[in-house]
């Protein structure tokens, strides 16, 4: 147990801030060992000897002569042994009680960054929610994983947003300013992989069930389109509110001819006012609510008569005072930002 980390006011001593604070300023150049170990010098920090685990060189801190805020890892792959990927310390390491106390572990660490690095460049998620800053030479990455734990990371400035977090699982979510995200591809394009509706549906859930359980946590909101590229009126969307999930069938406003009620209802759309919807409470908590909502909206983009080849998504998340553009990597559709009118 000696590593561990306890819980409680894990920031009533400023312990996290005094950390960030010393390691904001380093600068690790190329990224060797050697620069490393130089750059941290003045830390005291000190390096156990290198062990090989699933492909990567990890190198500990031992306990007291490491980051003051937790435990340390430097990772390396193993067939570049010298040349670091990325310093993880383990700020947070057992899972809290619930998943308020979890959200609340993570939301003071991003509200410390934020107060001493300003806004982050990036929202994410993928085994859990993070934020990235983008700093000289270095990158910071700050995020929640396995039950509330919550880690900071060090990483090359370099790293581009489809390697930040832990890829661990599908369904990975991005959110920035378009120019922080990657170029969107065009429809048809060849860098978009093959794929059935049956493949759009898998890839929506997983994606749903991502955003579903990172958004509160910010906490924030996101909105999805999903429609043809080139006609704004033959769309589905969907949004979070709360802790809820919310699907509507908008593109039958303009197509009514496609929404049979009958067969919406049998599918489990609620008709108001016009608008055919279904909202499923607490879909953080509950990751088969991404499966029904991927069904009930895929069916519904192909009765609105949109080919495979044409359909794209833009997608939007905001909270804590930013609005950010969405991007899906695994979605497998191309992006395309249709302006407000």
């Amino acid at each position: 147990m000696e590593n561990t980390i306890p819980r409680g006011n894990w920031l009533g001593d400023h312990t996290f801030r005094t950390f960030v604070k010393e390691v904001a300023p380093l600068r690790f150049g190329s990224w060797s060992l050697a620069e490393f170990e130089r750059a941290t010098s003045g830390l005291g920090w000190e390096l156990q000897d290198p062990k090989e685990v699933a492909g990567q060189v990890w190198r500990r801190f031992p306990p007291r002569k490491g980051p003051s805020a937790g435990y340390g890892t430097l990772i390396a792959d193993a067939s570049e042994p010298e040349r670091i990927r990325k310093l993880n310390v383990r700020v947070v390491d057992l899972p809290a009680e619930d998943l308020a106390t979890a959200a609340g572990f993570i939301r003071a660490a991003w509200w410390v960054m934020e107060e001493e690095l300003g806004p982050p460049t990036l929202w994410g998620g993928d085994s859990g929610p993070w934020m990235l800053w983008r700093r000289p030479d270095t990158s910071i990455l700050v995020h929640s994983h396995d039950e509330g734990e919550v880690s900071l990371e060090l990483l090359p400035a370099a790293t581009d947003s489809d390697s930040a977090g832990s890829r661990r699982s599908r369904g990975r979510w991005r959110g920035a300013e378009p120019a922080d995200l990657p170029p969107a591809s065009a429809p048809g394009s060849p860098d978009l992989p093959g794929t059935t509706w049956e493949q759009v549906e898998k890839r929506l859930s997983e994606t749903l069930r991502s955003l579903d359980h990172d958004t509160p946590f910010f906490p924030g909101r996101f909105i999805l389109h999903l429609g043809h590229a080139r006609d704004p009126q033959r769309f589905v969307q969907c949004w979070s509110q709360d802790l809820s999930l919310v699907v509507e069938a908008t593109g039958h406003l303009h197509r009514p001819d496609a929404a049979d009620p009958a067969r919406m209802e049998r599918n489990g759309w609620e008709s108001s006012r016009s608008i055919w919807q279904r909202r499923f409470p607490d879909a953080m908590d509950n990751p088969a609510h991404a499966a029904t909502a991927a069904r009930m909206l895929v069916e519904e983009l192909r009765h609105l008569g949109i080919d495979l080849a044409d359909l794209s998504y833009d997608g939007t998340m905001s909270g804590r005072g930013r609005g950010f553009h969405l991007d899906l990597p695994d979605l497998g559709i191309p992006r395309v930002h249709h302006p407000a009118d």
